[in-house]
């Protein structure tokens, strides 16, 4: 979903009509659901935030809707489900996930570890909650210099391994991270190299899994339009290229900042997923 906010002209369509109806539902707009984003309907979004602890600048964006979707926002044309990623590994906090309204869990591969790992004692643990799960390879990949096809090719191998080790089952998929924000011709040079050698990796691997991008929308626009990824994951850097231009394309969309749950001990970034096929998988 785009971003909404009081502008001029005013934005009008049916994704203001969704979010003026959530805020009918919460009590906090009872003007007419015309699908015209108004001073009415930037108050009460101001008024919500306000309940909600978000700051009121009476901006859906991904904030504010990522905490409406836990609040039971949902729109007319697509499903939408709350989410969440982290670093370290969430085995102990399964059923305080699920209790602070998450239905998806997304951790990592990586050489990196091991708390950042997806292990298979997690995996079990996250899915028995009744959690999805998503995984994303990353290292580092957060400048230019770490990608190349020589890369793509030992990442993807790396991938697949502990994939397996994970039990991660066939047909779902795996998100390859672009953590910085390069320009067009750095994604479509080195990180398309990269991506077409993850490509060429998962082609013959035994077990067949799909390809997601992490990274701006310029970079999950490009690798997803060469068919070098299945699914986009739009990172929670606003300023990031093409990032409000990309974002109603997006699979899943990050939420910054990150914060704590379960009782301050476990760190999160918040994530929507925009439809029901994402990539993810349970046990």
């Amino acid at each position: 979903m785009r971003n909404l906010k009081l502008t001029t002209p005013r934005l009008i369509g049916p994704d203001v009509s969704d979010w003026q109806q959530f805020l009918a539902g919460q009590g906090l707009y009872n003007d007419i659901v015309d699908g015209v984003f108004g001073p009415g309907t930037s108050q009460a979004t101001k008024d919500y935030q306000k309940s909600a602890g978000i700051a009121p600048d009476g901006i859906v964006g991904p904030s504010t809707l990522a905490r409406a979707v836990r609040d039971g926002f949902q729109t007319t044309r697509r499903t939408m489900m709350a989410g969440m990623d982290a670093s370290v590994n969430c085995t102990d906090f399964a059923n305080c996930i699920v209790a602070a309204g998450m239905q998806f869990v997304a951790r990592y591969y990586s050489r990196i570890g091991p708390s950042k790992i997806l292990t298979p004692v997690e995996a079990s643990a996250l899915s028995a909650a009744g959690l999805k799960l998503v995984v994303v390879y990353q290292d580092r990949q957060n400048d230019a210099k770490f990608f190349s096809g020589a890369l793509g090719t030992s990442s993807a191998q790396k991938a697949l391994e502990l994939a397996a080790q994970a039990g991660q089952p066939e047909g779902s998929a795996i998100y390859f991270a672009v953590d910085f924000d390069p320009d067009s011709a750095i994604v479509q040079g080195p990180i398309a190299e990269y991506f077409y050698a993850v490509n060429q990796v998962f082609g013959t691997a035994e077990t067949s899994y799909s390809i997601g991008v992490y990274g701006s929308g310029l970079t999950c626009r490009l690798i997803r339009d060469a068919s070098l990824a299945q699914y986009a994951w739009l990172s929670s850097s606003t300023g990031y290229r093409e990032t409000a231009l990309f974002r109603p394309r997006a699979h899943l969309i990050q939420s910054a900042p990150e914060r704590k749950i379960c009782g301050g001990k476990l760190s999160i970034d918040d994530d929507i997923a925009q439809t029901e096929d994402y990539g993810a998988f349970t046990l």
